[in-house]
């Protein structure tokens, strides 16, 4: 019963340890505050219902920032329902200045060509605290590709702070 006890205390030791070392908290994670969306439309012709699932696109800078930018930035990708609810979470996804054509408003990534719409806080806000929508959908398990990004938590909290 006592080496039960001394292992718990140890295991309580390496918590504590860990929380209070140098271990970077979210903020430091992943930098500033993210503070636009964009909704991404596929330029080319859909492959089956491939225009039903819009990406939505948070960016710390704005697109233009982006593309005068000579350093790449790493963006949140998510992929929308019909812009109703969260089908995936992709995470990270980072974006260099000579994927978005501004004179144009489209952006190269993942093999396709995408127009983008800034969308306002509000509806970033209507997405991230309601991630299920309204449209019931069958959502299967999609293992990510890209490094994770932000909690959820985390994106409503810069968002709620532009409203």
């Amino acid at each position: 019963m006592h080496l039960k006890i001394m292992r718990c205390i140890i295991a309580a030791a390496f918590c504590a340890a860990a929380i209070g070392g140098q271990s970077p908290g979210p903020a430091e994670k992943y930098g500033s505050s993210y503070g636009h969306g964009y909704y991404l439309f596929l330029a080319g012709t859909p492959d089956g219902c491939e225009d039903c699932y819009v990406p939505l696109l948070l960016t710390r800078k704005s697109m233009e920032e982006l593309q005068d930018s000579p350093t790449a930035d790493d963006c949140v990708l998510i992929t929308t329902y019909e812009r109703d609810s969260i089908w995936h979470y992709q995470g990270l996804l980072r974006i260099a200045q000579s994927e978005i054509n501004g004179t144009e408003r489209k952006l190269r990534i993942l093999s396709k060509t995408y127009r983008y719409q800034e969308i306002g806080a509000t509806e970033v806000l209507r997405l991230l605290q309601n991630p299920l929508g309204k449209i019931p959908i069958s959502r299967t398990y999609v293992p990510s590709r890209f490094p994770p990004a932000p909690e959820l938590q985390r994106l409503i909290a810069d968002f709620r702070g532009l409203r």
